[in-house]
């Protein structure tokens, strides 16, 4: 439970890992399984105290494009779920300056509205907080942010390493034998959770006799990625993968930055590669080929960047 006694103060610094999905997108919302990792160096924060005690808090995030002032009443999203997740905390709500770094981009499906939330978190709690309490208060403002969020990017964001994720059960943390590389690409276009998650909705109250099987598809596709996880194939992990991105285009969350992006890795020797996230845009995901300096090279000559990043413990 997160404690009722008022805080006055904020730590000096609080980190959350971003997130990725690697499988299990959209069918976790209909109960299914999935499999989310956590990105190191999501965010880190620091705090410190203004000249002023009753001044509103200030929070920066460059590389997010965030330069806000926390007053209450504001209208900005990103502000509300900060000032809601402090209040939830008992924590300060005005005299401090917080600014935050990130290497992952925002709006990407990589979960950086998570990693603020539980990291504003942190700040008031501590880094010793249990993480069940650091969960509750981030899911406050993900609420903010997505309505009815699953749970699943807080749970990232707060715990790390790969989790097998079911709304309403137990997170269970998958033991990892080997560290999993991976290639991220954003791909540039913008994209609403909210948006993407209401289409698959929509769709399946249409068609549910067929709807519900690719749901189905995607949580049964989970299963087998552990298995393959665990004993570190990373060749059958990347079949399942290419599979999983064609049951999500079947529920049209796909967009065609992020075929052009798998078709492009997938000709340049990736194993598996598939979008990730709620679709419509943001990021794919790759795992990579034996040699990823050609796909490397071929991605930046499409203007995209990819991050090389490796899901560990």
């Amino acid at each position: 439970m997160i404690p009722i006694k008022t805080i006055d103060r904020l730590h000096p610094t609080a980190e959350a890992f971003g997130k990725v999905i690697l499988l299990g997108e959209h069918s976790v919302v209909y109960g299914h399984p999935a499999i989310a990792a956590g990105l190191p160096q999501g965010l880190r924060l620091t705090a410190e105290p203004l000249p002023d005690s009753a001044a509103p808090i200030e929070l920066e995030i460059p590389a997010w494009g965030i330069d806000l002032a926390l007053r209450p009443g504001e209208v900005h999203p990103v502000a509300m779920s900060a000032l809601a997740v402090l209040s939830a905390c008992k924590g300060p709500r005005s005299g401090w300056r917080v600014r935050g770094e990130s290497s992952l981009p925002a709006r990407a499906g990589l979960g950086s509205s998570a990693a603020l939330t539980v990291a504003l978190a942190r700040l008031v709690l501590g880094p010793d907080a249990p993480v069940d309490a650091v969960i509750e208060a981030s899911m406050v403002g993900e609420r903010i942010f997505h309505g009815q969020p699953s749970g699943l990017d807080s749970a990232v964001a707060a715990r790390g390493g790969v989790l097998r994720f079911v709304r309403g059960e137990p997170t269970q943390e998958i033991a990892l034998t080997a560290p999993i590389p991976l290639l991220i690409f954003p791909s540039g276009v913008a994209r609403s959770t909210a948006v993407e998650v209401g289409k698959v909705r929509a769709r399946r109250e249409r068609l549910p006799s067929i709807i519900d099987p690719v749901l189905g598809a995607l949580g049964a596709a989970v299963e087998s990625g552990i298995d393959a996880i665990l004993r570190n194939d990373l060749e059958g992990l990347g079949e399942i993968m290419n599979v999983s991105h064609e049951l999500l285009s079947a529920l049209d969350v796909s967009a065609p930055a992020l075929d052009h992006i798998v078709e492009r890795a997938r000709a340049h020797g990736a194993p598996g590669a598939k979008l990730t996230g709620a679709g419509g845009g943001g990021c794919a995901i790759a795992l990579p080929p034996a040699d990823p300096a050609p796909l490397l090279a071929a991605s930046r000559a499409a203007g995209i960047h990819p991050l090389q990043v490796e899901v560990w413990r």
